[in-house]
């Protein structure tokens, strides 16, 4: 239940975006739902067991969504994998330091939050220009 509300805040957060505002949209969603729900959050956050069919088409749903945001950076479809990795990776390591306190500096979150993402994402469209 709970990574299917997270995946609909997603998908919400993303309505009517695209590419960097949309990328943007989503990890502020993201980062919201962990701090409006932590509880929830830490009790499903773990790759899906392919024994709980409704947890894997709940991921999968999640994952269709963040696949399709990134069609507009120049990916193939491995890079794009690894680029769901590396956002989820950002989001889940922003919010668990921001659950434990680990924002203790006179430093707006949300802020470090957009530039991280900012960071990442001028990172994809540099991918290939080696």
């Amino acid at each position: 239940m709970s990574a299917q509300q997270l995946s609909r805040a997603l998908t919400e957060a993303s309505a009517g975006r695209s590419g960097d505002e949309a990328i943007q949209e989503v990890a502020a969603a993201y980062i919201g739902f962990v701090r409006k729900h932590p509880g929830l959050y830490e009790a499903f956050f773990h790759a899906p067991d392919r024994q709980e069919p409704q947890l894997v088409v709940e991921s999968t749903a999640a994952l269709d969504l963040l696949l399709r945001l990134l069609q507009p950076y120049p990916l193939n479809e491995a890079e794009a994998l690894h680029a769901v990795r590396g956002l989820r990776s950002l989001c889940h390591g922003f919010a668990s330091m921001g659950e434990k306190g680990g924002f203790g500096m006179n430093f707006d979150p949300d802020e470090s939050l957009q530039l991280s993402v900012t960071a990442f994402l001028n990172g994809l469209l540099h991918l290939h220009q080696a």
